[in-house]
C-alpha cells in the first residue's frame, strides 16, 4: 500500500472484519437493508474528529457499496458515503492511528482507529470492486490537508517525538 512505519504488534494481526457483532445486530442490518445492502465487510467502534476538533465515538461500518458513520448509543446513522464518492485515503508515514477518508463532493473524515490498516485494506478491496478495477489512492504524507466544510480545510502535521510518539498539530486553512 505504500511506505508506512509499522508497529511490531501490527505485523501478524489477524483480520476479523466485524469486531462489534454487526452481522447479527438487527438495528444495523435494518440500516443497511434500507439501501439494499446485505454484507458487513468491516465494523468497529472508532473515534472521529469533528469539524470543531471534538473527538466522538462512532461505529464505522463498511458494506459492499457504502461506508457508514453510526452513533453507537442511538444506533442511528449519522452519514452514509457511497464508495463511488470516495476519492482517496490519506495517512501519515508514522506509527499512529489517524487516517482521512476523502469525499470531494462533501467533506472529509478524520478518523482514529488501531485497526486503520485493516480498514484501508478492506476499503481498498471493495473500492476496486465497485470501481471496476480502479485502485483507491492511498497517500502517505506527514502533513495532511483535509476538507472540514465547504471551502474550509484543516492541515495536520505529524512529527516524531523522541523517536516513539507522534504529535498532532492542527490549524485551519480557508481556500
Amino acid at each position: 500500500m505504500g511506505r508506512k512505519e509499522r508497529r511490531r504488534s501490527s505485523l501478524n494481526k489477524p483480520l476479523q472484519g466485524d469486531y462489534i457483532g454487526a452481522k447479527t445486530n438487527n438495528k444495523i442490518l435494518s440500516i443497511i437493508g434500507k439501501h439494499e445492502e446485505k454484507e458487513v465487510l468491516f465494523a468497529d467502534t472508532i473515534v472521529k474528529m469533528n469539524r470543531k476538533c471534538k473527538l466522538q465515538e462512532r461505529i464505522l461500518l463498511l458494506t459492499e457499496r457504502s461506508l457508514y458513520n453510526i452513533d453507537p448509543v442511538s444506533c442511528k446513522p449519522r452519514r452514509r458515503i457511497g464508495l463511488l464518492d470516495i476519492s482517496a485515503v490519506k495517512m501519515s508515514g508514522l506509527q499512529d492511528n489517524f487516517f482521512v477518508i476523502c469525499v470531494p463532493s462533501e467533506y472529509d473524515y478524520l478518523f482514529i482507529s488501531s485497526k486503520k490498516v485493516e480498514i484501508c485494506l478492506q476499503l481498498r478491496r471493495q473500492y476496486q470492486y465497485v470501481h471496476s478495477g480502479q485502485v483507491l489512492p492511498i497517500e502517505f504524507k506527514n502533513t495532511l490537508e483535509y476538507k472540514v466544510d465547504n471551502g474550509v480545510y484543516r492541515e495536520i502535521k505529524f512529527t516524531k517525538d523522541d523517536g516513539k510518539l507522534c504529535q498532532l498539530k492542527s490549524y485551519q486553512i480557508v481556500h
